[in-house]
């Protein structure tokens, strides 16, 4: 299949293949990105929250939601004076803060629908090509254009589904890390909110 594949790249539907490798690049560079920015993320225990109450433990959980992003909004919270103002603090850097975790998944579920569609508009091509001018051709001719044409009709399929499944897959994944992460930062949020009151 690998030898198919590489021999579509000159073939008749070569233009559908650079294209879905085009969205290859993208939601590999787009997964990487995600996934280095969130291993540099793990979500801290319970523990963490009862210690932003505890005034005894509260410099030590400062000190490990350090690399968190939950510390953006934390310190918002704590620079104000009631409980009030602390939501509002909070809600202005947890906007900027989701921003920045979610930034680029959507578009993974957008470059594996759009490799899935461009693979079926290989096989679309690729079948016209294949009937194309058939009535005029011999029939040793006929032969080689039907195969030819319905090669890149299922090759390019196979490419898209090979790429765009792959991405969608990676979008749930980064969707769920994210997902979590700014739950934390939620619980984050209502902690300091509770102490002020």
């Amino acid at each position: 299949m690998v030898s198919q594949l590489l021999d579509a790249f000159s073939g008749p539907a070569s233009i559908f293949m650079y294209s879905i490798t085009a969205v290859l690049a993208y939601t590999l560079a787009v997964t990487i990105e995600r996934l280095f920015l969130f291993l540099t993320v793990t979500t801290p225990s319970d523990e963490v929250l009862k210690g932003l109450i505890d005034p005894q433990k509260h410099a030590q959980v400062l000190v490990e939601l350090n690399a968190h992003p939950a510390h953006e909004i934390l310190s918002a919270g704590q620079a104000a004076n009631n409980a009030e103002q602390a939501w509002n603090a909070m809600t202005a850097k947890a906007t900027i803060v989701e921003g920045r975790i979610r930034k680029r998944i959507a578009s993974l579920a957008t470059a594996g629908n759009i490799a899935t569609m461009l693979g079926l508009l290989g096989t679309v091509y690729g079948l016209i090509f294949a009937l194309d001018g058939l009535d005029q051709a011999s029939a040793i001719e006929r032969t080689a254009q039907l195969s030819q044409g319905i090669a890149a009709a299922m090759i390019t399929t196979a490419y898209g589904l090979i790429v765009g499944v792959p991405a969608l897959m990676a979008h749930r994944a980064l969707a769920s890390k994210a997902d979590e992460i700014l739950r934390f930062c939620e619980a984050v949020a209502a902690t300091v909110a509770s102490t002020k009151e």
